[in-house]
């Protein structure tokens, strides 16, 4: 299907898919009517509190840093009952995509052709590929899978995964007799990221596909959910990109449980009631979603923001943009409600999940650039202040108290009875706007049983949910001020680094990067609450709750991260737990199987990948046959020769990671180490080698064992 251009965009608009005006504007009236309306008297109540004597700069200051936290904190509270609303509506929501199928569309055979692609970089292989399998076994069930093919596109640096993938890639192929399906790409140099990964899929190959399906490296999708979005996307030709509800999983530290658990019981809601006023300027949230490729890669191109990284440069929250740029050229862009069939798994430790935020706080700031850009819909700058907003209301809740501290140092005279009613109505609705949506909803489930049925489960997600609310109140303080710091980094031009996400921790918790992260957190805990003592007791007491998170963050942050995440007692139950979807419980059982077997010695699993290329014959003509011969190479032959003597006679820790990749990248080079150290005597190489060497002999099993589980489609 081609893109709309011209005229035909007005046409496309009114196509399936695209929410009539009338109603699109309506919900928006109702919902920004009330959102400004609660915003406005909590700047009213405000305002008269403030002014009792005369407005100094320092209180005119903490109005305006006020109003755009209250308008965040209405926008929070009118989605979330708005979701609850449609929920429990009699009849359902006349714009809900799973209406536009009927039993007959399931009936029908798919015929458009889709590519699911999985973008990775220096992931756990293992993972990766087993979330694969799963995934692929799912869609095989269905009986619709022979028009998907998927795509493993590679940025991995590190030379020792790249061969893991590459093998695990053909093992996976042979096991599942999915070759010609399953298809791997490595490319040389990860211009521009994920984003970049991506673009570069669909300039080589995106005009053989009707629809794409997105995937992070973590993320899980059943078939049965693959083909009811290809079938809503043919069923709705207006329809550029459906976003799915992706819920977390897997989790093991209390961290993950939380997180997963508050998804699980306040996700549907929240994303019932975006639906409500986003309508069809929804955003991409760049997985786990399914974009129609015509338009998207005509349309959807980034070009790079002006100055320079980190606040312009190459877009790192692309999701967002892609969104906006679909819509601008006619196509809507859907939220799916789903409560199964769609996974992801997060962060497990307060560090992983702050280093995950600093990434996505200088993507969102980058759209400070595009909100006054020429022709976007005004729902996408809506949905860009938002994205900025969600990082910056941290700096403006910092400023907020770094202001209420200076007014309670220099206090004028005493508030008259009016200033007080007003302060503690402010003080009641705002407590409102926090507390009621988690009450509604949490008895919403109670009473529902959308979650469990059984009265047990209901009652112990009843408790779970009072515990998620002491442990984000204890971390909101945390976060406020390193989403500060981001933001302050992000303006005075510190940029983010692209790192590995860590899905998993090793060996219990790390004290020394808990307590690097978190000093200064609890100094400054510490020096505020000094302060407040000689300011005003009454000030202190107020503030006490958010400098206590503070000067125990680092208490906090352990107990997150650690392994007592309440499993045993039955809080923090998700579905997923308690009734494990098909497709998660076979990837967690072909999991559970490669972990029971005997490991290799923590030297040779860190070269793993480097071990394999080098002694078996297989991977090794594998991964020559896989890469281009180049006419010319970026370094000398000398240079290559004396970097492989080192890597034989010394052995790879000695070698940095851009030798090793300058190794892997020469197909002669690799070919020849193979030959070399078979045929040296066992003097001549380093003790890696010997040991690699006589743990490949002893091997009883397939070298591919290590990094798949072995399983046979049936």
């Amino acid at each position: 299907m081609s893109a709309p251009i011209g005229s035909q965009t007005a046409n496309i608009a009114m196509t399936a898919g695209m929410p009539p005006k009338r109603v699109s504007r309506t919900r928006r009236a109702t919902f920004f009517s009330l959102v400004g309306l609660g915003t406005i008297v909590g700047a009213w109540l405000s305002f008269i509190f403030l002014s009792e004597n005369d407005m100094r700069k320092a209180e005119w200051a903490l109005l305006l840093v006020f109003i755009p936290l209250y308008y965040q904190l209405n926008v929070g509270f009118w989605t979330a009952l708005f979701g609850v609303w449609l929920m429990n509506r009699p009849k359902p929501d006349p714009l809900n995509l799973w209406l536009t199928l009927n039993a007959e569309d399931y009936e029908q055979p798919i015929t458009a052709s889709t590519a699911i692609v999985m973008p990775v970089f220096n992931e756990d292989v293992t993972r990766v590929y087993e979330g694969l399998r799963s995934i692929y076994l799912s869609l095989e069930a269905t009986g619709q899978s022979k028009n998907f093919d998927f795509f493993i596109l590679s940025d991995s640096d590190k030379a020792s995964q790249w061969i893991e993938e590459e093998t695990a890639w053909l093992e996976l192929c042979r096991q599942l007799k999915a070759f010609g399906r399953i298809f791997y790409r490595k490319r040389r140099k990860p211009i521009n990221r994920k984003s970049g990964n991506v673009s570069d899929f669909c300039r080589r190959w995106g005009r053989r596909y009707r629809y794409m399906v997105v995937l992070d490296a973590d993320s899980l999708m059943s078939g049965a959910l693959l083909t009811s979005m290809v079938r809503i996307m043919e069923k709705n030709p207006g329809i550029g990109i459906v976003q799915t509800f992706p819920k977390q999983i897997a989790a093991d530290t209390l961290l993950g449980r939380v997180m997963q658990f508050a998804q699980a019981l306040y996700g549907p809601p929240f994303m019932a009631g975006l639906d409500y006023w986003q309508c069809g300027e929804a955003n991409f949230w760049g997985h786990n979603a399914i974009l129609r490729l015509a338009p998207f890669i005509e349309h959807c191109a980034l070009p790079p923001l002006p100055a320079n990284a980190p606040f312009g440069g190459h877009i790192l929250s692309h999701d967002f943009v892609e969104a906006a740029l679909m819509r601008k050229a006619g196509y809507a862009v859907r939220l799916l409600p789903t409560s199964r069939g769609s996974y992801e798994e997060g962060p497990p430790t307060l560090v992983d999940m702050l280093k995950r935020d600093r990434r996505w706080c200088q993507g969102n700031i980058q759209h400070l650039w595009l909100v006054f850009a020429k022709g976007w819909h005004p729902m996408s700058r809506v949905n860009f202040i938002h994205g900025i907003l969600s990082y910056v209301s941290s700096l403006l809740w910092f400023f907020f108290l770094a202001l209420a501290t200076y007014l309670a140092a220099t206090p004028t005279a005493h508030a008259a009875p009016q200033a007080i009613l007003a302060e503690q109505i402010l003080l009641g609705l705002t407590a409102m706007l926090i507390f009621l949506p988690k009450t509604v909803i949490l008895l919403d489930e109670v009473i529902t049983g959308r979650m469990f049925k059984p009265l047990k489960l209901r009652f112990l997600t009843f408790f779970s949910s009072l515990l998620d609310t002491v442990v984000f109140t204890l971390m909101a303080p945390v976060l406020m001020i390193f989403h500060s710091r981001f933001v302050i980094y992000t303006l005075i031009g510190k940029s983010v680094n692209w790192v590995t996400q860590r899905r998993k921790i090793d060996g219990g918790i790390n004290w020394s990067e808990i307590l690097i992260t978190f000093a200064s957190v609890t100094l400054l805990g510490l020096g505020w609450a000094a302060l407040g003592w000689f300011v005003s007791k009454a000030f202190l007491i107020w503030i006490s709750p958010i400098l206590f998170s503070l000067v125990i963050s680092i208490l906090v942050a352990a107990l997150v991260s650690g392994g007592r995440s309440g499993r045993r007692l039955g809080f923090f139950l998700t579905p997923e737990e308690h009734d494990p979807p098909t497709v998660l419980k076979n990837m967690q059982q072909n999991l559970e199987e490669i972990k029971d077997r005997i490991q290799l010695p923590p030297e040779l699993e860190r070269h793993y990948g480097l071990m394999q290329v080098c002694l078996d014959p297989y991977v090794n003509g594998l991964h020559v046959s896989l890469l281009r011969r180049r006419r010319t190479i970026d370094v000398s032959r000398s240079y290559l020769d004396e970097i492989g003597h080192r890597l034989i006679t010394q052995g790879p820790q000695t070698l940095s990671a851009q030798e090793l990749k300058a190794l892997m990248h020469d197909t002669d080079t690799v070919t020849n180490l193979h030959y070399r150290l078979w045929s040296a005597a066992d003097h001549e190489l380093a003790s890696f080698w010997s040991t690699a060497i006589r743990q490949y002999n002893l091997a009883s099993t397939s070298p591919f064992a290590h990094t798949l589980a072995k399983q046979e489609l049936a």
